[in-house]
């Protein structure tokens, strides 16, 4: 009986250390891939040591209900391949309007209904376009801007210009993946496809939205595309200033004002300077 009771402490304190991993949460194959029987997670539902959340998926006990527990329960009931999807945009910071619905992707779906979950069943997803990030599954940020083509253009721009700032991911990256999932009718890969056009014709990084809304203004034919972050030195090689945009041929600064960064009087006398 002691021996009996060792393994059955020894498995809990295993799934415990699996769910706390994952925001509280197991599922029943994390259960079944640290060989414990269905016998023993019936009992221990009955005990209270977990709650069934979703259909096949377990809570600690005390464990606290937030947004990434809820994000991960979606994903761990489904029953094959998934990851969270355009909602991966916030999770990897290259969106910031907060989370109101779950959305995940997955090669089958159960038809099953998840209140506050969106459910996308694509069977192009392969394992490579899934990461886990903080205990979660999420579509690689190059996969995530191209399916948040579903969405808007904005919102896609904004997270492209954010993943590629960040160095999170590279326009070559995204372009490998619409050329493997692009097909007639899918509208994600026809809001990407001119973005990644005009940021072949635009090979610079800026740093701020404020920045992008500016490139996107003077993204036109005929027009000279300044050069971001233009480090100016004098005849000696020295630094004398770093500018938002420049035109070297043209001798032309550009600074932009913003009153997140140029509201205070230093600032905004710095920039008049240069």
């Amino acid at each position: 009986l002691g021996d009996v009771y060792k393994r059955q402490v020894h498995t809990f304190t295993q799934l415990a250390a699996r769910a706390s991993s994952q925001h509280g949460v197991f599922s029943r194959s994390d259960a079944r891939e640290l060989d414990v029987p269905r016998s023993t997670l019936s009992s221990a539902v009955r005990q209270g040591r977990f709650s069934m959340l979703a259909p096949g998926v377990y809570v600690l006990a005390g464990s606290p209900d937030t947004v990434m527990q809820r994000i991960a329960v979606a994903v761990l009931s489904m029953p094959a391949l998934a990851a969270v999807s355009h909602t991966a945009a916030e999770l990897w910071g290259m969106t910031h309007r907060g989370i109101r619905n779950i959305h995940l992707v997955t090669t089958r779906w159960d038809r099953a209904e998840r209140p506050g979950v969106t459910v996308h069943e694509w069977l192009d997803m392969l394992p490579d376009d899934v990461t886990i990030q903080d205990g979660i599954p999420l579509t690689s940020a190059a996969r995530t801007i191209v399916d948040l083509g579903a969405t808007s253009k904005w919102v896609v721009e904004r997270a492209l210009e954010q993943g590629i700032r960040r160095d999170m991911v590279a326009p070559q990256d995204i372009e490998r993946i619409v050329s493997r999932v692009g097909r007639r009718g899918r509208r994600s890969v026809g809001v990407i496809r001119p973005l990644l056009e005009q940021r072949r014709r635009w090979d610079h990084a800026t740093e701020s939205a404020l920045e992008d809304l500016f490139r996107e203004a003077i993204a036109q034919p005929g027009l000279p595309q300044p050069v971001s972050q233009f480090e100016l030195r004098d005849e000696g090689g020295r630094f004398v200033c770093r500018a938002d945009f420049a035109n070297p041929t043209s001798r032309v600064l550009i600074e932009l004002d913003s009153e997140a960064h140029h509201i205070d009087r230093l600032t905004f006398r710095s920039d008049r300077s240069k």
